[in-house]
């Protein structure tokens, strides 16, 4: 059993550090090796400790971590990228340690989950985004909710491989790389990981996560980034907003594995290439996720500073237009022109939404608008 849980850690490890690549597709690629359960929990759950790095130092974002992608570039152009991921490791554990406890509440509501309590919450949610912005901007708010929402519903209705890596790179990952091609200069910095977040508050916000996680994965087609986006109203603050975003994208997946013990419902890529099991295989899951959460807490950060380091190496702009170029290469690997026309189409409207002034989490309405219309 060890070994299938190593094998999973070290999956995880390189989809967690490398852009554009994620569990959904290792997982799919693997499918005729018959992965053992256990191997495929490993590997999904350091993934969710891990992908922050490319996030956080490269801008390209993942599912569960597209809205920590701003507030966590800002802190890397402070020198604080190293603190992006020491939040991002020890929020991932806390959420952890989290689950266990909150394993009967979940058994106990899972049950009476019904899908109109999904859709009442984002109809909630897109209000709530279009009233925190100002003036006129509440205007283009809506705007950027309908066209982002309009290309969201588009794009994962293709017949297309990656429709969210095409959607949420444009979104989210192309327009802060566009804007550090113009704007930045020079190289970046490692930084220190000592975190500038009160123990109190940093707990706080990463039980908050957790809770918004457990929520996400009772919802079908709901997202860890649309969960963390609930996450925004609680705290403006990065660091307690990224505490929030890494919980969220831990705790979903922990709690995607509980439904699908109890229910037999998959709401992830990675549980739904497992058999049915029931929750009579709780406990395993359950001592596994803690050691693969000490794990990762030990190797994590230095494999994480040590791949910054040779990043910093590299000239800033030059850096960022070679992860673009990337990315543009990926979209076109996955899906061919039409993945790259699914990137070009979502880049507009992530461009759009800066050039309006307005929130960036309004482009969340990609995925938002699609699960009202069914």
């Amino acid at each position: 059993m060890l070994w299938e849980v190593v094998k999973g850690i070290l999956l995880g490890t390189f989809t967690g550090i490398t852009p554009g690549v994620h569990v959904n597709t290792i997982a799919a690629a693997l499918e005729n090796d018959a992965l053992n359960p256990l191997t495929l929990f490993s590997m999904g759950l350091t993934h969710t400790y891990l992908d922050a790095f490319p996030s956080t130092f490269l801008g390209v974002p993942d599912e569960g971590t597209a809205l920590g992608v701003l507030p966590a570039h800002r802190l890397v152009l402070r020198g604080r990228g190293m603190e992006v991921i020491r939040i991002a490791l020890y929020s991932s554990f806390l959420a952890t340690a989290f689950f266990i406890p909150l394993i009967p509440v979940y058994l106990l509501i899972s049950p009476h989950y019904n899908y109109r309590i999904g859709r009442f919450a984002i109809v909630l949610l897109l209000i709530f985004l279009v009233l925190t912005e100002k003036g006129a901007k509440r205007v283009a708010a809506l705007f950027i909710i309908l066209l982002s929402g309009t290309v969201g519903w588009i794009v994962l209705n293709m017949q297309i491989n990656q429709p969210m890596y095409h959607l949420l790179t444009g979104l989210f990952g192309v327009p802060v790389l566009g804007m550090a091609i113009f704007s930045g200069s020079g190289r970046v910095s490692p930084g220190r990981a000592r975190l500038k977040i009160s123990r109190g508050e940093f707990v706080l916000f990463s039980f908050i996560g957790t809770l918004l996680g457990m929520g996400a994965s009772l919802i079908p087609a709901f997202t860890s980034s649309q969960a963390a986006l609930i996450g925004s109203f609680f705290s403006k603050e990065e660091r307690s907003f990224l505490t929030v975003v890494y919980s969220v994208n831990t705790s979903n997946f922990l709690f995607s594995l509980l439904n699908f013990l109890e229910n037999g419902r998959a709401r992830n890529g990675v549980v739904m290439k497992m058999p049915a099991l029931g929750l009579s295989s709780l406990l395993p899951f359950v001592l596994v996720s803690l050691f693969v959460g000490l794990s990762v807490l030990i190797y994590g950060e230095k494999l994480s500073f040590l791949l910054a380091s040779f990043i910093s190496m590299i000239p800033y702009r030059l850096m960022n237009a070679i992860v673009l170029l990337a990315l543009v290469v990926l979209s076109f690997r996955f899906d061919g022109s039409v993945g790259v026309l699914a990137l070009l189409a979502s880049s507009i409207v992530g461009f759009l939404a800066v050039i309006a002034g307005v929130k960036r989490t309004n482009c969340m309405g990609a995925l938002m608008v699609p699960i009202l219309l069914g």
